[in-house]
């Protein structure tokens, strides 16, 4: 009995074996190649298609990568992550005949309408030895 189990196994498996062989397609060193293009890029050298992490990028994704990046980096700069449009100086701009306003009040006055916070405009204030 036992040596018809192993008769039908080894069937079974020189079966199997040929099936597979006849299937799985034989790898062949004179395939010739349709594309040459053996350009390895990467997102440090200009030229080529954009990479966006580990991919291609897709249309448009690379300009957003960029802002989500630049916006990254400047979190906690400013104290929020959206950049933020600076406004322009509510003061009108002082005539050449009158008097200019000194370097630190000019300086305080733009920072404050960029809407700078009080404790940067304090240290840019006191960097320049103003009062």
């Amino acid at each position: 009995m036992s040596s018809k189990l192993m008769l039908a196994l080894f069937v079974t498996a020189v079966l199997m074996t040929s099936i597979a062989a006849v299937t799985i397609p034989a790898a062949s060193a004179l395939t010739s190649r349709n594309s040459f293009n053996d350009n390895h890029y990467t997102a440090l050298y200009p030229g080529g298609p954009r990479i966006c992490g580990d991919h291609v990028c897709a249309p448009g994704e690379y300009d957003k990568m960029q802002q989500a990046l630049a916006q990254a980096q400047m979190k906690g700069k400013t104290g929020s992550t959206a950049p933020s449009t600076p406004t322009p100086p509510t003061t009108t701009p002082t005539p050449t005949t009158t008097p200019a306003m000194s370097v630190c009040d000019s300086v305080k006055a733009i920072l404050t309408n960029a809407g700078t916070s009080p404790d940067v405009i304090a240290k840019v204030m006191a960097d320049l030895s103003c009062s």
